[in-house]
């Protein structure tokens, strides 16, 4: 959808955020490198994240994805082969325990409308996930008016579904509307407006799997 496109400057912004803040997180735990990484995605869409993890610096093989849209799993095989997209439900990922030292779910659980099913996810993620490896969960916050078919996703319900991972919690992204009409009018006021706690729609839920095991050097590491 052209609202949605990359190209629109308000929505450069926003990814730019999230972008920023996400390759903070990588540094404040000693990711310096990505060369070694492993990362798996639920929910990839496009798989433009996991797309974003090969230009800094990810092996395409040591990376795959999940969506249940076949149209999107396509798309992701056409433009980036090397990378593992299976199509499907998170329910069930089919990739070993304990495979990948990053797991992303990027606004998945707000398209969840069943609990059990979102247990299941988080199950799976957990279950992928190296002991002291990062679970990475960025979603919505607030209510979507011209949306009702998604909803918030909250901190309690980060807690429940992954109860023993322990987590830290950053809204992040100007409101979207707000952020459309920035962009296109006047871009420098991104900054400032997003830096307004009431005004930001998502949070980045930064998770550790249970065990300190850093995920590339094999020594304890403390949590993101």
């Amino acid at each position: 959808m052209a609202d949605q496109s990359i190209l629109q400057p308000g929505n450069l912004l926003m990814v730019q955020e999230r972008e920023r803040y996400l390759a903070g997180i990588f540094r404040r735990v000693g990711w310096h490198s990505l060369a070694e990484l492993r990362a798996f995605e639920a929910g990839c869409s496009t798989g433009y994240n996991l797309r974003l993890l090969v230009q800094w610096g990810a092996k395409p093989g040591n990376l795959a994805g999940q969506d249940i849209d076949e149209d999107a799993v396509a798309y992701c095989r056409t433009r980036a082969s090397d990378i593992r997209v299976h199509e499907g439900s998170a329910e069930r990922i089919p990739e070993p325990d304990r495979a990948f030292d990053l797991a992303l779910a990027f606004t998945l659980f707000s398209s969840v409308a069943d609990e059990d099913v979102a247990q299941r996810i988080a199950s799976e993620l957990v279950r992928i996930t190296r002991p002291g490896g990062l679970i990475l969960i960025y979603d919505m916050r607030r209510r979507n008016p011209a949306n009702p078919k998604v909803h918030p996703v909250l901190a309690d319900d980060i807690r429940r579904w992954f109860p023993r991972c322990p987590m830290r919690v950053r809204t992040l992204t100007l409101a979207p509307p707000i952020a459309r009409r920035v962009g296109r009018f006047a871009p420098g006021l991104y900054g400032p407006l997003a830096a307004v706690p009431l005004l930001r729609t998502h949070a980045m839920y930064v998770l550790r799997r249970p065990g300190q095991v850093d995920v590339f050097r094999g020594q304890p590491r403390s949590e993101a």
